[in-house]
């Protein structure tokens, strides 16, 4: 089966926890990650492969440099920007215009992650040490 792979690196922790419940219950997406220190962001997308990562809303709706870098970096890579209390959310994908949403649905987040071609990816695995 063909999935959509997202990691989750927002914060606060609750919203984070919310969301891994609700995204694990959609048989066509597969949380790959969660990222608590975002010094760790780069070697989960490195390991796991997602389409997206859904992060905290960044501020004056500006990427931060380190976001900025691994989209760079990763040009297949979509950000998802959410507000902590729902209220916005910004889409960011390279090579398309960034779009804003005020008052982000669930339903709007499934359609917006499920709006790209699913992925079937082969994760090589990483010998733990």
């Amino acid at each position: 089966m063909k999935l959509h792979r997202v990691i989750l690196a927002n914060q606060p922790p609750l919203l984070r926890g919310l969301l891994l419940r609700v995204l694990r219950k959609a048989p066509d997406i597969d949380v790959v990650g969660e990222v608590v220190n975002m010094e760790t962001l780069r070697r989960q997308v490195e390991q796991t492969q997602p389409q997206w990562v859904i992060v905290s809303m960044w501020r004056n709706g500006k990427l931060p440099d380190l976001l900025r870098n691994l989209v760079a970096e990763y040009p297949a890579l979509c950000l998802i920007g959410l507000a902590a209390d729902g209220s916005q959310a910004k889409v960011h994908c390279p090579g398309l215009t960034e779009q804003a949403a005020h008052g982000m649905s669930l339903d709007s987040l499934f359609a917006t992650l499920r709006s790209r071609e699913p992925v079937d990816v082969v994760v090589p695995e990483v010998p733990r040490r």
